[in-house]
């Protein structure tokens, strides 16, 4: 999906220092883009307030495509569909992908911080503001976007993810030269056997599950037409849900998968199938999802 990100540079830009977020007030008439400056580090939201709907929808981006031209950062996938919500979104960029000359960065930031819980610190703080009961909050995301949104759903407690074709394992998407260089920025001078010994919970999302001892509710679409997916990110993290450690906390996951033969391009066979669902589907699974209780 290709949007011209140009469009953003039209809302208001607020920049503060992490320090400063508890006393900001939040516009709440117009969408606008906001930047914290946290210990060198900039995190950027696409946000539109609406302050007479109780559902919020979080949105992360999936990998740049590998073929098309090249968006952001900041990066705020499906931004164009904001004005289709009569929720309040937001949407967050992944700072990984300042760190280098990389597609996708699934939220990993350096050894010394993972951005994705810097993101999930901020987004608690702005939750709070809007005053959206977590159980109100959806998480929504494809692809590596889609690995984002579980992680997310996982630090913000109550809220839900839904997710489309994502990775479950970050080493097991079958793009390795993605792969390697997410890890080569993020984790320099370290192979990919010491990154997944040594931050498990960064690279796979059942051992970051164990490692919280909490399951957040799930509702998992997946192409079945995308035999790599089913291969190597759902059928291991379904399996494995069964194995989670004694205490851990496991909401409902629910699996809903569909058929749609997608063509894939040449020089990538095996991402036929994994593009997401189109914009009608998605946005009803989304005021669908939203609105279940489980």
């Amino acid at each position: 999906m290709i949007e011209d990100n140009t469009v953003i540079h039209k809302y208001q830009n607020i920049t503060i220092k992490y320090d400063q977020l508890d006393t900001l007030r939040l516009p709440v008439t117009e969408p606008f883009v906001l930047t914290v400056e946290w210990d060198g580090v900039k995190y950027e939201f696409l946000i539109r307030i609406k302050e007479n709907s109780p559902h919020l929808l979080v949105f992360g981006a999936g990998g740049i495509n590998p073929v098309g031209p090249r968006v952001g950062p900041p990066y705020f996938q499906r931004h164009s569909w904001m004005n289709d919500f009569e929720d309040s979104v937001i949407y967050y960029n992944d700072p990984t992908l300042y760190l280098g000359d990389i597609l996708a960065g699934w939220g990993q930031g350096t050894k010394d911080r993972f951005y994705l819980k810097d993101i999930a610190t901020i987004l608690t703080k702005l939750i709070q503001k809007i005053q959206i009961n977590p159980k109100n909050v959806l998480f929504y995301g494809s692809s590596g976007g889609g690995f984002m949104s579980l992680i997310l759903a996982g630090f913000i407690k109550d809220s839900i993810a839904l997710v489309d074709c994502p990775q479950t394992c970050i080493t097991r998407w079958f793009f390795k030269p993605v792969v390697q260089s997410v890890l080569n920025v993020s984790y320099p001078n370290l192979s990919e056997q010491e990154v997944t010994k040594l931050f498990p919970e960064r690279i796979d999302v059942i051992k970051f599950y164990n490692h919280i001892k909490y399951v957040p509710k799930i509702y998992y679409l997946q192409n079945v037409t995308c035999i790599h997916d089913v291969n190597n990110h759902l059928i291991p993290f379904i399996s494995n849900l069964k194995y989670m450690d004694e205490g851990c906390v496991v909401n409902k996951v629910k699996v809903d998968l569909y058929y749609d033969k997608q063509p894939g391009h040449k020089d990538f066979p095996e991402l036929a199938g994994h593009g997401a669902l189109g914009k009608k589907e998605t946005i009803d699974y989304i005021n669908h999802v939203k609105n279940l209780q489980f």
